[in-house]
């Protein structure tokens, strides 16, 4: 009984950690890493194929968009989890521009608990009034637009960079509880970064917003392509202007401790296709593409 147990164990073990392959009779070998996607995390798609035909790929209603090598042999590309997406069981649908039967690949969706972050801030930064709060509605309406208007032809190239070199000081997706209320969870990550410290561009991409707002401060969204935009907020300067194209590791700002903050720090966020992506998960799992 202990030995078919263990046995048993060692099963789930690879199962769950394994990445999804599969081969359709369409000529199409599929991989999924990792294989199950959890609340707020990323996977990366790979997709190796026969013939001419380009794959297209649907993911919760999204097109994804793929890259492909110089020989259109391999086409790669992410798909993400938002950070309140209810747990379950998802098709992934990919089909060739030459064949009317698309595949499909079922992906499980993992519940994530990332904890309670507890803030007391002064009563005038978290109760608004009337102007205060007509400013931030407009201002979260213009990040909206952003998250919605990504390129379609992807910008980014390789793996994906921390914008400084600081340690994690609040994680992606806690609760926030903001003078004993509870507000809605934290959608990027703290990094820690002294004033004037460096930041830099995540990846290669197009600058998309350069504005100072009353919760994030001075902040810089960069929209990268495919749907992926990088945001860099609570900034003490800014290098760069909007419709300009950066390149990874670019000096785009300098760290500091503009907006509803309590210190300096760099809030480091990612969306994709509209998602709240964890961004070290997007930063571990492009580990496998080259620089």
């Amino acid at each position: 009984m202990e030995k078919r147990c263990y046995l048993l164990l060692a099963v789930l073990f690879f199962f769950f950690l394994s990445p999804v392959e599969t081969r359709p009779s369409s000529g199409l070998d599929i991989n999924l890493t990792p294989s199950t996607i959890g609340q707020g995390e990323v996977a990366l798609l790979s997709i190796q194929k026969l013939g001419e035909a380009k794959p297209k790929v649907i993911w919760m209603g999204e097109k994804i968009t793929l890259l492909s090598d110089n020989k259109n042999e391999i086409w790669t590309g992410f798909i993400g989890v938002d950070l309140t997406t209810k747990p379950g069981r998802y098709k992934l649908k990919i089909n060739l521009t030459n064949n009317n039967n698309p595949h499909s690949i079922t992906v499980s969706v993992l519940s994530r608990d990332y904890g309670i972050r507890r803030l007391t801030l002064p009563k005038e930064m978290v109760e608004l009034d009337t102007n205060t709060l007509k400013r931030v509605l407009e201002e979260s309406r213009r990040m909206k637009e952003l998250f919605i208007s990504s390129d379609e032809y992807p910008l980014w190239m390789g793996r994906w960079i921390s914008p400084v070199q600081g340690t994690v000081v609040s994680p992606f997706g806690c609760r926030c509880i903001i003078n004993d209320m509870e507000r809605s969870p934290h959608s990027g990550i703290d990094l820690k970064a002294a004033e004037g410290a460096p930041v830099k561009a995540t990846n290669r991409g197009i600058v998309a917003l350069v504005e100072n707002h009353f919760f994030s401060g001075l902040g810089i969204v960069i929209d990268h392509g495919g749907g992926i935009q990088s945001m860099y907020f609570h900034l003490s300067k800014d290098f760069v202007k909007v419709g300009q194209l950066v390149e990874k590791d670019t000096i785009i700002g300098l760290a500091g401790s503009s907006g509803r903050v309590t210190g300096p720090h760099l809030h480091f966020g990612i969306r994709l296709n509209g998602g709240r992506i964890d961004p070290i998960k997007l930063i571990e799992i492009s580990g496998v593409l080259e620089r």
